[in-house]
């Protein structure tokens, strides 16, 4: 039996009469200890000891984890919470009236920069508008605009996400730690508010207090680059209020009850109004130019970006012009590179996650397939699946069992194709390595 705990404060006000009545539930309850609550409530026994104590109203996840496990009816100790608090989502001290409005801490607006001059992807919002509350895997190929839609996407909804937005960067460049699910848990409830001693020190009663948040508001969240599944599974929760959704190259099939959208390069009709709206004024630009730079792209939006950036950066000239200058002086994707972006780290990011069989099979199509690579020349579905896992492999529609190799991933493969030994196995069907046709320097390197 557990030590008798201390008499609430009576001088604490609200605070007090409110553990009170916890202290009763918990008494009709057939006195639990606290350490067999937490077991259930998802948080530890220090903080559902503090709920009672009367220092202060515990938050609301506290409130009803703890009627919870006392066996209490949660939807009247929502209302009695909302009375004792005035609603207020902070948590008083010592029974002081709520917070003024501008003392509390203000939503949070974690989204990043809206993508300005966003062409295209009707289909896709469309089917974004009307997924449900499901959580939403967005996948796809390298540079193809995952982020850039999903962003759009979450833009159009942000209004209705009355209690704010929250975003995280999973992405392989954090070597902090902060890309994991816990270190993820702490910045979003901070974000919500929660106190960091109000936090257990446990992941479960983290991920708990997670969902028991989204759960009561109404909320958009937003993981980009995710790499694998156990980066985000905790993160995930089935809410009527909130909507999550998931940036990865990967389909993440290891996810259950999630919905998964396939975003492939954007239509020719598409890529060439973009290249058209941000062409600098006094730039001509014939429409086979719109076409030949849509197609040296890939029709992938990032490339698509990078490469107009450039030219805004050029004196007004013909668009054809540049684009032969181009080609004569620079190669396939050393231009393709402002600031800090480059189409050719990107890829590169992707390649180094490849098994060596995975990079013999695309060395292989590089040299040899057209555009279109179906049917491949292999019978290694895991391969097959691993180099469309890694952005490397798109599909030529969505849903579509058609695969293509970009021009750009083409002229990359291409680029380092010297560092691969002859005499290394083909694919499983596929002609030996000693017969694959040689790339000349020009063909490595010259816009395709």
């Amino acid at each position: 039996m557990g030590r008798p705990e201390k008499p609430v404060n009576k001088d604490a006000g609200r605070a007090a009469q409110f553990a009170s009545e916890l202290r009763r539930l918990r008494a009709l309850g057939g006195s639990p200890t606290y350490r067999e609550m937490a077991r259930t409530a998802m948080f530890s026994s220090s903080v559902l000891s503090s709920a009672a104590s009367g220092n202060r109203i515990p938050s609301l996840p506290v409130t009803l984890a703890f009627v919870t496990a006392c066996g209490g009816d949660a939807e009247v100790w929502r209302q009695r919470w909302l009375v004792a608090t005035d609603g207020d989502l902070r948590l008083p001290v010592r029974g002081r009236p709520a917070a003024p409005q501008a003392d509390r801490l203000p939503l949070p607006m974690q989204l990043p920069q809206r993508p300005r001059g966003f062409i295209g992807r009707a289909t896709e919002l469309a089917w974004l508008h009307t997924a449900g509350e499901t959580p939403i895997v967005i996948s796809g190929p390298v540079g193809v605009g995952k982020t850039g839609l999903a962003l759009h996407h979450a833009y159009t909804q942000a209004a209705a996400m009355t209690n704010g937005q929250l975003y995280a960067d999973l992405g392989a460049e954090h070597t902090d730690g902060a890309a994991n699910p816990y270190g993820i848990l702490d910045g979003f409830l901070r974000a919500l508010g929660v106190p960091g001693e109000q936090m257990s020190s446990t992941l479960d009663h983290r991920v708990g207090l997670y969902r028991t948040l989204l759960a009561e508001r109404r909320l958009l969240v937003l993981l980009d680059n995710v790499r694998d599944e156990s980066q985000v599974r905790p993160l995930l929760t089935d809410s009527r209020t909130s909507t999550t959704l998931l940036v990865s190259r990967k389909r993440l099939l290891g996810l259950r009850d999630v919905r998964r959208l396939e975003v492939t390069p954007l239509p020719r009709a598409d890529s060439t109004a973009m290249i058209a709206a941000a062409l600098p004024p006094g730039a001509a630009a014939a429409p086979e130019d719109l076409d030949r730079l849509a197609q040296f792209c890939g029709d992938l939006p990032l490339a698509l970006d990078i490469a107009l950036r450039r030219i805004a950066l050029r004196p007004p000239a013909g668009l054809g012009q540049t684009l032969d200058g181009w080609r004569e002086h620079r190669d396939a994707l050393g231009w393709l590179r402002i600031g800090d972006l480059s189409m050719q780290e990107c890829l590169r990011s992707a390649y180094l996650t490849l098994s060596q069989p995975a990079r013999i099979l695309l060395h292989w199509l590089a040299r040899t397939a057209a555009e279109d690579v179906s049917p491949l020349p292999t019978d290694d579905e895991e391969l097959v699946d691993e180099l469309v896992g890694a952005g490397i492999l798109a599909h030529t529609q969505p849903d579509s069992t058609g695969l293509r190799l970009s021009p750009l991933v083409r002229a990359f493969a291409l680029d380092i194709a010297g560092s691969m030994p002859r005499g290394l196995p083909a694919p499983a069907g596929a002609p030996r390595a000693e017969q694959w046709p040689r790339a000349s320097r020009n063909s490595r390197r010259r816009v395709p």
